[in-house]
């Protein structure tokens, strides 16, 4: 059975199952992705993406939000006008959830073929992806330096 992310689990979607020629086909409405109508950022701006990074934790991010929204995305934040430091001190999204972040630029990321788009709140944002083939996601991957300690997380122990 195929796994649902947990907005199609809250019946935040309907999903029919329907009968063409030979073969049954499960077919999902997507909900409209909620895009900002913010100016592009400058290719110098930071992004920062919570995590390592892990390719299988990409593909099980990205398929998660094309069944909820028809496009494969991965989430990142923006530090417009913030250092790196107080954004992931201050976002709910990274905070401290997690203890280690990537950065890249806006402009590594339209330099390597992706589409970012302002979703939701800000500073938050979608890279979009085409696929999720290797190839993709290791492009992907290759736009990020190497993870490092968050450094909004505060020291343990």
């Amino acid at each position: 059975m195929r796994r649902r992310s947990e907005a199609a689990e809250k019946g935040l979607k309907c999903f029919l199952a329907m009968t063409v020629g030979h073969g049954q086909y499960d077919l999902a409405m997507a909900s409209p992705l909620p895009i900002r109508r913010d100016h592009p950022p400058d290719d110098a701006v930071v992004v920062v993406r919570a995590g390592v990074m892990a390719p299988d934790r990409v593909v099980d991010t990205a398929a998660d939000a094309f069944e909820d929204y028809g496009v494969y995305t991965v989430s990142v934040e923006a530090a417009i006008d913030v250092s790196v430091d107080e954004l992931c001190r201050s976002s709910p999204r990274i905070g401290e959830r997690y203890g280690r972040v990537r950065l890249s630029s806006f402009g590594r990321l339209r330099a390597a073929g992706f589409a970012v788009l302002a979703t939701f709140t800000h500073p938050h944002f979608d890279v979009v992806l085409p696929d999720l083939s290797e190839v993709t996601v290791a492009r992907l991957g290759r736009c990020f330096d190497e993870p490092i300690p968050n450094p909004g997380r505060r020291p343990r122990g």
